[in-house]
């Protein structure tokens, strides 16, 4: 396995640990009686943050991109990561709107 594939998969790995540790965070936080909105943010932060990590792994991939179907996937990658942002960003507004 070369050095660039080992980093790769390091990445992939990190972003789904992220994501997941986020959302633990997230499910402690709503246990402990918080605000459903201090919730909500925390695991959107986190599925941002993984999201990126993973934009990162994909565009790795880029370096060793061979066939269509590689440059499809790191496009629905980027577009996942733009829609779920702005999906989260929206919703983040609402609900300060709300709490306001």
């Amino acid at each position: 396995m070369s050095i660039l594939s080992s980093a790769i998969l390091s990445i992939e790995i990190l972003s789904s640990a992220v994501i997941f540790g986020y959302c633990v965070a997230g499910f402690a936080v709503f246990l402990q009686g918080r605000d459903r909105l201090r919730t909500q943010i925390l695991v959107a932060n986190g599925t941002l943050l993984g999201m990126n990590l993973k934009l990162v792994g994909a565009l790795l991939k880029t370096i060793e991109l061979q066939t269509w179907n590689q440059l499809a996937l790191f496009v629905v990658i980027f577009a996942l990561k733009t829609v779920i942002k702005k999906v989260f960003l929206r919703q983040n507004l609402i609900s300060t709107k709300q709490v306001s």
